[in-house]
């Protein structure tokens, strides 16, 4: 049987068909491929935002917190000229005086603003006093031992502490308990730099420190300024740099002696004048009442407060020691923390510095260190 060749050849309507299903296809083709190209742009360009996004983010963070370091230098240098104005226009330290009084939030330039206050660290008892050349101090811990029973903590801290802070001569009863731990670590065998430190004394609660902080302070013995005595200007200009803080504790030498730091009687707690001084609470707490508008301006003033109070300072414990001790009180303080805070928009930045302030002539306090808060 032989087949027509013009009956296998597709119609003219059947080659137009096939002719748009072929320009179809391809229309179709060409499509994906340009989205496909469109996405493959789209996803370059992306990434490209992304990346200059974070850059762009990084840079403004770094241009911030190179300004923040500038306001919170300026926020602790103003402390320390308060510190120097209130030392030089008064031979006593209040809570009344300059210094005392929080610095508002101030807008400083464009959108940074700054605010502050000062603790007076003699305001606290010394933690650095429970420990003299390496040895257990008897007569302080016994101290610390009354204000831990005022403020209901367990009184057995007061000991710990000290053995903490020991030389490793005296703490072999403790060195084992150490070692052993879930997390083996060594007792310092040195004073203590910062309060934080103390969360690594065996026994030591959170809640517990945080309720103490109000009250405890780790002050220095003895410091060396030698390598510190430069200018106002010069200081203020180092710390712009960022580089006050590490240069100075390099050069900074902390020596302890015998000597305890005295609790300033117009700015503690009536529970640190009574457990440093031996001043029963209740006198404690009418001193505070008192010196709210009458300050104490001599430490004549202390012992005819106590005389009129009953309190005999003559008296001796069965230990031969003073019953009430005014020598550990004192109506100036020497060492102090000025908080700074620097604020743009939703950053914060703190800054908290020890200062020194070794006299009354107007100069400012000296840096001892400063740390983020």
């Amino acid at each position: 049987m032989k087949f027509n060749q013009t009956t296998l050849k597709p119609s003219c309507k059947q080659r137009t068909t096939l002719l748009a299903y072929k320009k179809d296809k391809y229309s179709g083709a060409a499509l994906i491929a340009v989205m496909v190209i469109v996405f493959l742009v789209m996803t370059i360009i992306s990434n490209i935002t992304i990346r200059n996004f974070r850059i762009i983010s990084r840079l403004t963070n770094q241009n911030i917190q190179q300004q923040a370091t500038a306001m919170l230098s300026v926020g602790t240098n103003f402390g320390r000229a308060g510190l120097g104005t209130s030392a030089a226009t008064s031979k006593i330290d209040t809570i009344n005086d300059i210094w005392a009084q929080p610095l508002p939030k101030t807008k400083i330039i464009g959108d940074f603003f700054v605010s502050g206050y000062i603790t007076d660290e003699q305001s606290k008892f010394n933690i650095n006093d429970l420990v003299v050349n390496g040895n257990l101090n008897a007569p302080v811990i016994a101290q610390f031992t009354q204000l831990l029973s005022y403020l209901k903590l367990p009184t057995s801290l007061a000991t710990s502490i000290a053995l903490y802070m020991a030389s490793p001569a005296n703490q072999s009863d403790i060195m084992s308990s150490y070692s052993s731990g879930d997390s083996p670590s060594r007792p310092a065998g040195r004073p203590l730099v910062d309060l934080s430190e103390l969360l690594l004394v065996q026994g030591m609660q959170n809640n517990w420190l945080f309720k103490l902080q109000e009250y405890i302070t780790v002050i220095p013995k003895k410091v060396d300024f030698a390598a510190l005595n430069e200018s106002p200007a010069a200081e203020s200009s180092s710390a712009e740099s960022g580089v006050e803080s590490s240069s100075r504790q390099q050069n900074l030498k902390v020596e302890s002696n015998s000597g305890t730091i005295q609790v300033n009687v117009n700015t503690a707690s009536a529970e640190v004048i009574s457990a440093k001084s031996g001043i029963p609470l209740s006198v404690a707490q009418r001193m505070i009442s008192q010196r709210t508008s009458t300050p104490f301006k001599t430490i004549k003033d202390i012992s005819t407060f106590l005389s009129t109070n009953g309190i005999i300072l003559s008296q001796e414990t069965s230990n031969g020691k003073p019953k009430v001790d005014p020598s550990t009180l004192t109506i100036q303080s020497n060492y102090f923390t000025i908080h700074a805070v620097a604020d743009k928009d939703d950053f914060q930045f703190a800054l908290v510095s020890l200062v020194y302030r070794p006299d009354r002539s107007g100069q400012w306090p000296k840096l001892i260190w400063q740390h983020p808060e």
